[in-house]
């Protein structure tokens, strides 16, 4: 599997150790896409919010040129901001942890991505109500933190 790498060399150690660990995965192969790196963490770009909707459809874009099955995540962080946008491109979009749990015969869920992509807050309370009554939560509290999950994607999703 072609895997395409959302790094950001913040941390030092971090990118060397995610590609080192996603290559020790059998059928796994890394995908360059030349693109830059830069910051932290994608929400270090916040106060440059044009420039990080740039890099991240740059990102997108070169990830569909060049034909990956994968567009990965090192950063939970980064994974919230780019996971709705697999519904409009031809890959998935992951945790690096997802691919290396799956790896191990691990396989959890993702509910936040299809909830993201949704993109209807009314229609994510409705798809949650049996949590959001278990948990006592009220319904208007839980629609305004759905509300500012929606509004945490820097690039706005293409199509319907």
């Amino acid at each position: 599997m072609g895997v395409a790498l959302d790094l950001h060399p913040g941390v030092h150690g971090v990118a060397a150790a995610v590609r080192e660990v996603l290559l020790a995965v059998p059928g796994t192969e890394i995908v360059d896409l030349l693109q830059p790196a830069v910051g932290l963490r994608s929400v270090s770009l916040a106060t440059l919010p044009a420039y990080k909707r740039r890099l991240q459809l740059e990102e997108l874009q070169a990830a569909s040129e060049a034909g990956v099955a994968a567009l990965a995540a090192a950063y939970h962080s980064d994974h919230r901001k780019l996971c709705a946008h697999e519904r409009d491109w031809p890959f998935r979009i992951v945790n690096v942890l997802e691919i290396i749990a799956e790896s191990m015969g691990i396989r959890r869920q993702d509910r936040y991505k299809p909830l993201k992509m949704l993109q209807d807050a009314d229609a994510i309370v409705e798809e949650c109500r049996d949590l959001i009554v278990s948990h006592g939560i009220d319904s208007e509290a839980a629609r305004e933190v759905i509300v500012a999950m929606i509004a945490d994607q820097p690039l706005p999703l293409n199509g319907p």
